[in-house]
């Protein structure tokens, strides 16, 4: 008679998280669970500042996000998992960015927001007269820039094209995410005093030992796009 054996697992804070599989599907790790409970209590500026917190792009997620916590959600092993982009979508709507004319009143609101969450993110900075150097203003180069500033840095970011945005700018269609939006989202990390310099390619308007020399650190956010092909036959 074989014997069995069993693994026994002491459940600590991590193995806790990992039954929320909403929220450790989240590259960012995102709340979705409370701030879906935050909309079913009708609270939808709550529910806003859950799913802001931690992603200072989320009214640009809440249109195109790929939507890994609904691909983890345990819902979906009943039934269907639940709407949680769109549900992102509405409260971003309605409190979101885009809603702000003046994107330092939105910017006021967040950091009051903030530091009444009790983060210790703000203004701990070590005392640098360098800028911190980024290359690349796509989604990554912002939010690291975004992050940054909230911490005391001075981020300036470094972009070759003649807009901001990255692939949400370049590649994705206007009727799939409007330009104002996401330029929305750009003032707003802009109103926190990141600097974006447009049209400045580095290796050739700019060495990157400049940089080096010049900065406290430097970010390469630089992306990966690359051109597809489209399969195409003449009948």
């Amino acid at each position: 008679m074989s014997k069995r054996t069993f693994q026994v697992v002491i459940p600590e804070y991590k193995y806790w998280r990992q039954n929320i599989k909403c929220q450790t599907g989240c590259p960012v790790n995102t709340d979705s669970r409370g701030y879906v409970r935050a909309i079913a209590d009708g609270d939808y500026e709550k529910a806003y500042w859950i799913a802001r917190m931690p992603n200072p792009l989320a009214s640009i997620c809440g249109r195109i996000c790929g939507a890994p916590c609904e691909l983890a959600c345990r819902r979906g092993w009943i039934d269907s998992a639940i709407s949680i982009r769109a549900l992102k979508r509405f409260v971003t709507e309605k409190y979101g960015v885009e809603i702000y004319d003046d994107k330092n009143s939105f910017v006021q609101n967040f950091k009051d927001t903030f530091k009444e969450k009790g983060s210790g993110i703000i203004g701990i900075a070590k005392e640098t007269s360098k800028p911190i150097s980024i290359i690349g203003a796509g989604p990554a180069g912002l939010a690291a820039a975004h992050d940054l500033a909230l911490m005391g840095y001075c981020p300036v970011i470094y972009e070759m094209e003649k807009v901001a945005g990255g692939m949400t700018t370049l590649g994705i269609p206007p009727y799939r995410l409007p330009r104002d939006l996401i330029q929305a989202e750009i003032d707003a990390i802009k109103a926190l005093g990141v600097e974006i310099k447009l049209g400045v390619q580095i290796g050739k308007d700019i060495q990157i030992k400049e940089l080096y020399d010049e900065s406290a650190a430097v970010l390469l956010a630089v992306g990966a796009k690359k051109s597809r092909m489209i399969s195409l036959s003449a009948s």
